[in-house]
């Protein structure tokens, strides 16, 4: 080989790592735009608001992330008296630090579903875990008459979210232990949401990671007997 060519294919080859490493940039820019974990704004904004309401005693509470944010679930259900206090971009120590509004409303029932910002972050399977442990002993403690339901993390569409499924299979395996079939219950959205690889059936996302109202309808009916009871 030429010394030219060598020098033409060391200078394509930096060439392709350089366009490689830009695309990989923009690419984690325009993810991390979409998932916003770090929404201070957002988040100190319903947080705040959250805080301000009279306190008053709830049938149903919804807790977590985006997931939950967006949805409209007393409607979901046609049915009074649940109360959505998720927060888009929330992680098991946002829900831990405005769990006291939460047991003050001593609800029947409280449906919780964090975890995918912390992964997002860098948290890894046991410190989510940990937090976990301590949201639920404090509802225990707190609100013994309330059931926990935990629901697993969705899936994703890989090929578009850099979040390993293998990762959120992890967690969802240790959450379910976290289960003791009386007081604490875990139901798997996981698999009513994916396809036949494993990721997130792209008929119910918006994004890969967010759901579109079919999505939603699928959430319902998985839930539709935990909430009936």
């Amino acid at each position: 080989m030429t010394k030219g060519k060598t020098i033409l294919i060391f200078s394509i080859s930096i060439n392709v790592l350089l366009v490689a490493g830009i695309a990989g940039v923009i690419g984690w820019k325009y993810y991390r735009a979409k998932t916003r974990p770090f929404r201070t704004d957002y988040y100190e904004g319903k947080a705040g608001l959250f805080s301000t309401f009279p306190r008053k005693k709830a049938d149903i509470v919804f807790v977590g992330d985006s997931h939950t944010d967006r949805c409209e679930w007393s409607e979901l259900f046609d049915r009074c008296g649940i109360i959505n206090r998720g927060i888009d971009g929330d992680t098991t120590d946002g829900v831990l630090n405005r769990l006291d509004e939460i047991i003050a409303m001593k609800p029947a029932k409280i449906f919780i579903m964090v975890g995918g910002a912390d992964l997002i972050i860098g948290r890894n399977i046991p410190q989510i875990e940990k937090n976990y442990r301590k949201i639920i002993e404090r509802i225990r403690a707190e609100s013994p008459r309330t059931t926990v339901y935990i629901q697993s993390m969705l899936p994703t569409v890989q090929r578009l979210v850099p979040m390993p499924l293998d990762l959120i299979r992890g967690l969802n395996a240790k959450l379910k232990m976290l289960a003791d079939g009386r007081n604490v219950f875990y139901i798997d959205l996981y698999r009513a949401m994916k396809d036949t690889s494993g990721g997130l059936n792209p008929s119910y996302s918006i994004d890969g990671v967010h759901l579109n109202g079919q999505g939603y309808r699928v959430w319902r009916e998985a839930l539709l007997p935990h909430i009936a009871k």
